[in-house]
């Protein structure tokens, strides 16, 4: 396998920060990281088109090391390597393709208590995760490689913990990609957070700013989480408003999101641990009644539930408005039950379905289909697990022709696709 230049130019960044970290900090480094291999097979039925069963692999590694820096500062970088798709690259889907190298993580931290009348303040500069909340309007998923490159500051006062963050999310280059041009995507968030008992509250602003006129906005959110009468009865809501710049003239464009959930877990004999859980988000989409134009589109989302239709991340995809992809909006509902049986402890079983509609239905018709899923997961060793899936995407309505041309093309076919999958995953 050959390796881009690019590829090799990051190879050789790890290998001098990682050299340079253990200089400074004269000790040894903590490393970690794990490696996972995933096989999928798939068929078809309901089809149109009479199209085949897939079979293919994806597979995802990281290496993490952590260095001290002193008495108060560490060093952290997190090498990411992703097998590439060359029909769908974002989703990174195939085996046999190209693998992309990058750094996820890597950056300097410094904790400093007792200034400035906080108890803690922590400041963090580099390459970095950052995610609020539950991830509905900011977050981050563990192998993205494009994260934020900026600088994050951190207090802590009491039952108060208080952050800053500002980054550049994507620059803007010279043709030849040597230079970089003035013009940069940056993100700004300010939150809140405090901790009351059995619950945590917490509120924040984000402004994203990309480049060019008018693709700016910000959220303003707020939400909790913690448990209800019961210390294994949790819950967790979180609520958030956007509001789009537009230019003067043209129709307001804004609309809130939330997300919300309850789970409780027991023991009973023959189960070592059971937990049922039920959770509902929604993103606001355009209303064809209205003069407005009512959108919750995030840029840099990110949660995780179900297998398809779950996933919302603004690079990746999902179901929600972001970049035109569901221009109506989104409400997802999501349950699931897992047990661990005594005779099998180290093993869960987890039963789930996920529905996905659209919030505002200006076409009478909906677009995402329903999924039900079995999971089985068994730690062979501390080290080492395995787990399959089983999957099948279920048509929530008939074939639409949405375009209006007279045809049903593959993305208009409503298909019954069942899915299985195993993966091997090693961790150090």
């Amino acid at each position: 396998m050959q390796m881009s230049k690019h590829s090799n130019r990051l190879m050789v960044l790890v290998a001098a920060a990682l050299s340079l970290a253990a200089t400074a900090a004269r000790a040894q480094f903590q490393l970690s990281g794990d490696f996972m291999t995933r096989n999928y097979w798939e068929s078809f039925s309901g089809d149109r088109d009479n199209r085949e069963n897939l079979e293919y692999m994806r597979f995802m590694g990281q290496l993490s090391a952590l260095a001290p820096l002193g008495t108060n500062g560490r060093f952290r970088t997190d090498l990411v390597t992703i097998s590439d798709n060359p029909v769908y690259p974002s989703r990174s889907l195939a085996g046999l393709g190209g693998i992309r190298f990058g750094i996820s993580q890597i950056y300097g931290e410094f904790t400093q208590p007792d200034i400035l009348g906080f108890d803690m303040a922590r400041v963090r500069f580099g390459r970095q995760h950052y995610e609020l909340g539950s991830g509905l309007t900011l977050g981050e998923s563990y192998y993205q490689i494009d994260d934020y490159d900026g600088i994050r500051v951190d207090f802590a006062r009491d039952a108060w913990t208080l952050g800053v963050f500002g980054a550049v999310t994507e620059q803007a280059l010279t043709p030849d990609g040597f230079y970089p041009e003035p013009q940069s995507d940056q993100l700004y968030v300010a939150q809140a957070q405090y901790a009351l008992k059995e619950h945590t509250l917490l509120a924040y602003t984000v402004y994203e700013k990309k480049r060019g006129d008018f693709n700016d906005n910000i959220i303003v959110g707020a939400g909790a989480s913690g448990n209800i009468v019961l210390p294994k009865l949790l819950y967790f809501a979180e609520i958030a408003q956007q509001t789009w710049n537009t230019p003067a003239g043209l129709p307001d464009k804004g609309g809130i999101g939330y997300m919300a959930g309850v789970s409780y877990g027991w023991s009973m004999p023959h189960v070592r641990s059971a937990k049922a859980e039920i959770r509902t988000a929604a993103y606001q989409g355009d209303d064809a009644a209205t003069a407005d134009e009512e959108m919750f589109s995030p840029y840099y989302p990110s949660w995780w539930w179900g297998d398809r239709t779950g996933y919302a991340n603004g690079n990746i995809g999902g179901d929600y408005p972001n970049h035109d992809k569901q221009v109506e909006g989104s409400r997802v509902w999501y349950g699931r039950v897992y047990v661990s049986p005594t005779f099998l402890p180290k093993s869960r079983i987890q039963l789930q379905y996920v529905t996905v509609a659209d919030y505002v239905n200006n076409d009478n018709y909906t677009e995402p289909d329903d999924e039900f899923g079995v999971k089985l997961y068994y730690d062979i060793n501390d080290n080492v697990s395995v787990q399959g899936r089983y999957f099948r995407r279920i048509p929530n309505g008939g074939d639409f022709d949405q375009n209006g041309d007279g045809n049903i093309s593959q993305i208009e076919d409503k298909v019954t696709a069942n899915r299985l999958m195993f993966e091997f995953r090693v961790q150090f």
